[in-house]
């Protein structure tokens, strides 16, 4: 009975250390990740402050100020939303 119980302990143990490394390694992944989604966003909120108004696909009267909210309501995925519907409209413009 000692046997089958100190295999099942290491197996157990074999177990649990195994998950606690492969958290530490994916967690360093996940900062990493993290980390470039903040880099992207901020790059975003700093191109639309910087744009002039008149630049913005669709020439509003307060449209910049819509796209400065939605960057830092949505953060990630305004910025994801600002490069396809503003920054890759404006390069399309500028190579017609």
């Amino acid at each position: 009975m000692n046997k089958i119980r100190s295999e099942w302990t290491f197996t157990g143990l074999m177990i649990f250390f195994t998950t606690l490394v492969f958290t530490f390694y994916v967690g360093q992944l996940l900062w990493g990740i993290i980390a470039i989604a903040i880099l992207f966003w901020i790059f975003m909120l700093c191109d639309c402050l910087q744009r002039n108004t008149e630049d913005f696909p669709r020439t509003g009267e307060h449209e910049k100020l819509i796209w400065s909210v939605v960057l830092i309501v949505l953060n990630f995925i305004g910025a994801i939303m600002y490069y396809f519907l503003v920054r890759m409209q404006d390069n399309r413009m500028k190579i017609l």
